[in-house]
């Protein structure tokens, strides 16, 4: 009965900031965000450690600590911006979402989809990945997307609903290899975000260092031929995105190297996601622990 009460409390406290935040003039709640921003930055020490961690696990001492201290700070507004979009794509109409940004490249999904292939969007949190995939879906047709449970039953309903209004249906990880399935026979697209640290895996290497990453976006793309097409989301600024397309990686058109097919292909698609990581840095999620399996003491706090 406890967990209830709590669960149900964080979330009224959910629906009074969403209440707060959209009724706020956005001029205003764009420095409101910044201020949250700031404070996390501040305060928030563990995750600012961790993202310290990974930096100096990619950059080493090619970059100063200032210049890493700037990527961090920036990528709390980054998310704190990116959870604005969460709360406001809930409500607003499609020709809003549509409004708030542009897409460059989109003749790879047009392709793709003229030649009725099976497509996988692979996408990692980075910019607006909260506009990214509502974008896609309303925009190329409906998306099956693997995503972990919410722990609030509440937010986890509310979360299906309005993902379900964006054409988007929800693949609980446990289960997401016959959802995966299910969705190509219904002809949706499949959608994989692909940066996280994973308990288990297939061992590759991201940003020359030992990771363990899903295959499952491999093991479909050689099973039904389908094209895997990263997207991401860049964000300009506040409600103002550029959906950006990557070429398809197409296993007709590989020319493996080794006999692990499997292998090769989740380590092209690290490598795509390592690229645009170094492109714009600051939109990286950097506060997650991406390199926990190998490096797990590195995220000790003195």
């Amino acid at each position: 009965m406890g967990r209830k009460i709590k669960d149900y409390f964080r979330y009224f406290l959910y629906n009074t900031f969403k209440f707060i935040i959209l009724y706020t003039p956005k001029f205003i709640t764009k420095k409101i965000l910044i201020l949250l921003a700031k404070l996390a930055y501040k305060y928030n020490k563990e995750h600012k450690h961790i993202a310290k961690v990974n930096l100096d696990l990619v950059y080493g001492n090619s970059i100063s600590d200032e210049k890493k201290e700037d990527i961090i700070f920036n990528s709390y507004i980054s998310l704190f911006f990116n959870m604005y979009e969460f709360v406001e794509n809930q409500s607003i109409s499609k020709e809003k979402l549509f409004s708030k940004g542009n897409v460059e490249n989109e003749q790879v999904i047009l392709d793709a989809m003229k030649n009725n292939r099976k497509i996988i969007y692979i996408a990692a949190h980075y910019g607006g990945w909260e506009f990214a995939l509502p974008y896609v879906a309303l925009r190329f047709g409906k998306i099956a997307v693997v995503n972990r449970k919410m722990d609030n039953p509440y937010i986890n309903d509310m979360y299906i609903k309005v993902r379900n209004k964006n054409n988007i249906t929800m693949l609980e990880k446990k289960v997401a290899a016959k959802g995966m399935l299910k969705a190509f026979k219904e002809n949706k697209a499949v959608a994989v975000v692909i940066d996280q640290h994973m308990k288990n895996g297939i061992e590759i290497e991201f940003f020359n260092k030992k990771v363990l990453a899903t295959d499952s976006t491999s093991r479909l793309a050689l099973k039904f031929d389908a094209v895997i097409i990263p997207i991401f989301s860049v964000m300009n600024d506040f409600r103002n995105f550029t959906l950006k397309v990557g070429e398809a990686i197409d296993p007709l058109k590989i020319e493996f190297k080794t006999e692990d097919h499997i292998k090769e292909l989740t380590q092209m698609q690290s490598n795509i996601i390592e690229k645009q990581i170094l492109d714009l840095p600051h939109l990286w999620f950097w506060q997650h622990k991406r390199w926990k399996k190998y490096y797990k003491d590195l995220y000790k706090r003195n």
